[in-house]
């Protein structure tokens, strides 16, 4: 039960983020250096939806473990290469990789 509502809370925190990043998009807000380095200022024609589902996972990182840096998206390597912080940072620089 616990599990549950934790991964309900979570998919709340994601579309909330989905939706605060696409109502930025469509007014054409400035982004952050970290964010326009990685992903750019705004979504390709082709592949939008891909690229607002990586920028989310990209904000949902950086809220979840309090990232500030203000020029690298997923802030340092995690010290834990094991862990599924880290495991969650490698599977987003290989994403962004193609950004």
């Amino acid at each position: 039960m616990v599990a549950a509502g934790e991964k309900a809370e979570q998919k709340k925190l994601v579309l909330a983020l989905r939706s605060r990043l696409a109502d930025a998009v469509s007014v054409r807000l400035l982004s952050p250096s970290w964010f326009v380095t990685v992903l750019g200022s705004l979504p390709p024609a082709a592949g939008t939806q891909k690229w607002l589902d990586t920028a989310t996972q990209v904000l949902l990182y950086r809220f979840t473990h309090a990232i500030t840096d203000s020029v690298v998206a997923l802030g340092d390597t995690p010290a834990d290469r094991a862990g599924r912080r880290a495991e969650w940072y490698e599977q987003l620089a290989k994403v962004l990789r193609r950004w």
